[in-house]
């Protein structure tokens, strides 16, 4: 599904809600990720996502992290695998394609975990009608409210709020048709 019947995010109250993003910003996860990085003309979305991610953690980091060329699209399996060879240990990434809403909720839930960090790969069709595939990081949920905090790295859409359900809309869409492979989240964690 690449076009939701839902109106756009952006006519949603809470989309860039000055209140609830002030509020998104403090989250325990979110706060590491200021001064956010956007994409640019040395890498786009994935690279730039994953720049984000290991500032968060603490690492120095330019908006390619990657050994590769920073302009090329990605899929979730090729940010995981580079990013792989990049985040420092004990830190490791997997894949995690959340099917249903409740296991996105479970994931997001733990994005407020210091020990958790998310890139999120989700089609902008479903969310926005139009547009095509596109990583951020996942800065926090707000709980509360059923609202993931998308960091998003495109600075022409900034961070915004989304609910569980349409988050879980775009991610589920195909990212790869010769495999029929969804979209869905890297997970980075710390191990112990």
């Amino acid at each position: 599904m690449l076009r939701s019947t839902a109106p756009s995010i952006r006519t949603h109250p809470a989309w860039q809600h000055p209140e609830l993003l002030a509020r998104a910003w403090a989250l325990p996860v979110a706060r590491r990720y200021a001064p956010l990085l956007s994409q640019g003309v040395t890498s786009i979305c994935g690279p730039t996502s994953v720049a984000n991610v290991l500032r968060s953690m603490g690492v120095s980091s330019g908006k390619n992290p990657f050994q590769r060329f920073g302009l090329r699209a990605m899929s979730l399996n090729q940010v995981v695998a580079e990013s792989a060879e990049v985040v420092p240990p004990p830190w490791r990434v997997e894949a995690v394609r959340a099917t249903t809403v409740e296991a996105l909720r479970t994931e997001l839930r733990r994005s407020n975990d210091d020990r958790y960090r998310y890139v999120s790969n989700f089609s902008r069709a479903p969310l926005f009608h139009g547009g095509g595939g596109h990583h951020s990081p996942i800065g926090g949920y707000l709980e509360a409210e059923d609202l993931a905090f998308v960091l998003d790295t495109n600075a022409g859409y900034g961070p915004w709020l989304v609910s569980a359900e349409r988050l879980c809309e775009a991610m589920n869409t195909t990212a790869d048709w010769s495999t029929g492979m969804t979209r869905g989240l890297a997970r980075y964690s710390l191990t112990t």
